[in-house]
């Protein structure tokens, strides 16, 4: 695995920024971090960056853990924090030099590796202008450049496209995306859409903990269903969530024909497994004696998505 997590927790003095977090990333996959601010997920970056020790559990990057193997993590990774690359001395090629030389990029290379990041990163245009002479959206991408150069096997990429007008969102995106199966990226960023264009997979945190790990081309297919009985929700308890093949259920609806007052009907929102399936759900229904009045797939997007999974409080204020 490219990215190994497990409980992992963080602290600052009272407040708890992680909580027993955990998952894992193959490599070449391209993974969106979602969550609103304080969620914990720059604070996640940081451990997995090496800069913040975590309070609890385990962090491994390409194999080196975090905490024992710093020096071999940052050798496998490239990074984009929240802070923009600043410096009143130096233009920006200067600047990816520098950078390159802490990396420790063979010196016949070097050159080679900047002008290729230039151009990825559309920055040949600056590259003899000062760093601190810089809008906000060139320096955003002089630190993605700073990221990418050496070709590390690992991005961690802090709210990439902040700063930039749109038609540099637009080729930065396309740029991550290019990245997919040479590359593992990790992609912090609040903006559900950006994770909907750029990611295959989204972790949602929320006060710390991951609440959500979800494959985002199996919301667009309809992994999920809606399904309709001629029998109450009184009447199945968790009988439904248990069947096999079901991965979550959620009531949408307890109702009757009128005049009868005592509801006879319920309709629920079902997400399958991987290895579930709407004809099974059907066949386990009908087996068990429930009359199935309607089975529909619903394309979901990832707003609707959030919208089952985050705690019902922050749902009615949403």
């Amino acid at each position: 695995m490219s990215l190994a997590v497990s409980n992992l927790a963080h602290a600052y003095a009272r407040v708890t920024a992680l909580r027993d977090v955990s998952f894992e990333v193959p490599p070449g996959e391209l993974v969106a971090l979602i969550g609103p601010n304080g969620a914990g997920k720059s604070t996640l970056l940081k451990i997995l960056a090496t800069f913040v020790s975590p309070t609890h559990g385990t962090a491994r990057v390409a194999g080196c853990d975090v905490r024992t193997q710093a020096r071999e993590v940052r050798q496998q990774l490239g990074y984009l924090p929240e802070q923009l690359p600043s410096d009143p001395v130096l233009r920006v090629r200067e600047y990816l030099d520098l950078r390159a030389r802490l990396k420790q990029l063979d010196r016949s290379r070097r050159s080679v590796e900047i002008d290729r990041v230039l151009g990825l990163c559309e920055l040949a245009p600056v590259r003899d202008r000062l760093l601190d002479q810089l809008s906000t959206g060139y320096r955003r991408r002089v630190g993605l450049a700073d990221a990418l150069l050496g070709s590390p096997p690992v991005l961690l990429l802090d709210e990439p496209t902040v700063g930039l007008d749109p038609m540099q969102v637009r080729q930065t995106r396309e740029l991550i995306r290019s990245l997919a199966g040479t590359s593992t990226v990790l992609l912090s960023t609040h903006l559900l859409n950006e994770a909907e264009q750029t990611c295959s997979r989204a972790l949602v945190l929320w006060q710390g903990g991951l609440i959500s790990d979800v494959q985002l081309p199996s919301l667009a297919a309809g992994a999920e269903l809606e399904l309709e009985l001629d029998l109450p929700a009184t009447q199945l308890g968790t009988q439904l969530r248990d069947l096999p093949g079901v991965a979550r259920v959620a009531l949408l609806e307890s109702s009757s024909p009128p005049p009868d007052p005592q509801p006879t009907v319920s309709r629920w929102r079902v997400t399958l497994t991987p290895a579930g399936s709407s004809s099974g759900l059907a066949a386990a229904c009908v087996g068990r004696g429930w009359g199935v009045r309607e089975l529909r797939r619903c394309a979901t997007t990832l707003e609707e998505h959030l919208l089952q999974v985050l705690p019902q409080s922050l749902r009615e204020t949403a």
